[in-house]
Parts: C-alpha cells; sequence; structure tokens
C-alpha cells in the first residue's frame, strides 16, 4: 500500500478529487496552506507531490481530528536501521488517549521519511508527548541524534479540513 500527498488550495484539490471519485481524499490545514493526503494500491495522481511506501500502520485515519508529521531524514545506509527501530518499539501509541492513527511512510524518492500520527485533538497529542511511555520511547533519541539522521527532523502538525457536502 503507498500513500501520496500534495499541496496546494483547497479548490484545486478538490477538482483533483472530483476527477478521482473512487479514492478517499483526506484534507488537512496547517501553516502552509492545505495538504490533500491518500491511501492507494495504484500510482499518484497528483502532477506534483510526493509518494511512500506504507511500512506500518496503526488505526483509521480519520476526516476530523489533528495530525502530526514527524519529518525525519535518513541516510541511505541508516534505512534498514530505521525501519527495525521502528517495528522493534513497543510504545502502545494505541492506548493513549484522543489516538486515533499511525503511519510510518518510507519515501519513494529522497529520504525523509514522516512518522504520522492522527489523534482526536492537539491537546491529546500534547498530553502524549508528556507521557512516560513517550518519554521511554524516545529518550535515547533525546540524549544523542542517531547517527543516520541526515538533516534534523522537523514536524508539521495540521487541523483536518470539514469538508461540505455537496451532494
Amino acid at each position: 500500500m503507498k500513500a501520496f500527498m500534495t499541496t496546494g488550495s483547497y479548490e484545486l484539490l478538490k477538482k483533483i478529487a472530483e476527477k478521482h471519485r473512487n479514492l478517499q481524499f483526506i484534507y488537512m490545514q496547517g501553516t502552509g496552506g492545505t495538504l490533500a493526503y491518500y491511501e492507494d494500491e495504484g500510482n499518484s495522481v497528483f502532477s506534483s507531490g510526493r509518494d511512500f511506501e506504507i511500512l506500518l500502520t496503526k488505526g483509521e485515519i480519520k476526516k476530523e481530528g489533528f495530525v502530526a508529521m514527524n519529518n525525519i531524514p535518513v541516510m541511505e545506509e541508516g534505512q534498514p536501521v530505521f525501519e527495525e527501530q521502528f517495528r522493534q518499539r513497543q510504545e502502545n501509541i494505541e492506548s493513549a488517549a484522543g489516538f486515533q492513527a499511525f503511519r510510518l511512510l518510507k519515501p519513494c524518492s529522497g529520504h525523509t521519511y514522516i512518522v504520522l500520527t492522527q489523534w482526536n485533538s492537539a491537546k491529546d497529542f500534547e498530553d502524549w508527548k508528556a507521557s512516560p511511555q513517550f518519554k521511554a520511547a524516545h529518550d535515547k533519541q533525546i540524549i544523542k541524534k542517531p547517527a543516520y539522521f541526515a538533516d534534523e527532523p522537523f514536524l508539521g502538525t495540521y487541523h483536518m479540513v470539514k469538508e461540505e457536502n455537496t451532494d
């Protein structure tokens, strides 16, 4: 399964979705504008955007909520180690209050992975970051940046766009 995303105006992104009614687009609003996201087995319908292989999945992405995307640049030689560390992690994120979904996305081109988490609210995400479970899973990385990071990770946050019914 793959994930596809692109940014643009909400109106433009809705026009793309109208041409591809068989796909389930989800829209998110962040500081950089509107982002359209969908998951599918096929090829991207976006003329520009980013394509990812979905490596790990928990929960279903909903059309309401808050999304945090941790963008993590990983050097090619470190990618197997990075992926294995995620596979072995036992964060129990599903039991966190307000948790909705998780995706580990591997870029089809480039080297920036995305760790996508979706929450009922921004407060639920902040509560998770303050939890003992989060600290235990991330303490080693906070002390020393892993050698396989190609650059500093950065976080993007989004609120889901409530779609208007046009039917």
